[in-house]
C-alpha cells in the first residue's frame, strides 16, 4: 500500500467510528457532524491526490478533539485521530 492508500484507510477508520460514538451532549454530537465533514474533504483530497505534502505540519484532527473533553475521553478515538496526525506528519513529507 502506498502513503495515499493507508492514510486514506486511516480517515476511513475515524469516521467509521465516528458512526458507533453515542455521546451525552448534543453541541459534541454537532460539533462531530462537522469534524467528519472536515474528514471527508481530506478523503477526496487524498483520493484527487491533491493533498499536499505534510513538510511536517499535521492535519489539524487532534486539536480539532482536543478541546472536547468528551471526545479526548474516548481512547479509542483519540488513538485514531493522534495515529493518523502523526502518520501524515512524519511519513507524508513528500508523496
Amino acid at each position: 500500500m502506498n502513503k495515499y492508500e493507508i492514510l486514506e484507510g486511516k480517515l476511513t477508520a475515524i469516521n467509521a467510528y465516528i458512526d458507533t460514538m453515542c455521546l451525552e451532549s448534543n453541541a459534541t454530537m454537532e460539533y462531530l457532524k462537522q469534524y467528519k465533514e472536515y474528514v471527508n474533504e481530506l478523503i477526496i483530497a487524498i483520493q484527487n491526490r491533491t493533498i499536499r505534502n505534510s513538510n511536517g505540519a499535521v492535519m489539524g484532527l487532534i486539536r480539532g478533539v482536543s478541546d472536547y473533553d468528551e471526545l479526548c475521553a474516548d481512547d479509542t478515538f483519540w488513538q485514531l485521530v493522534t495515529d493518523a496526525d502523526n502518520y501524515y506528519c512524519n511519513e507524508c513529507q513528500s508523496f
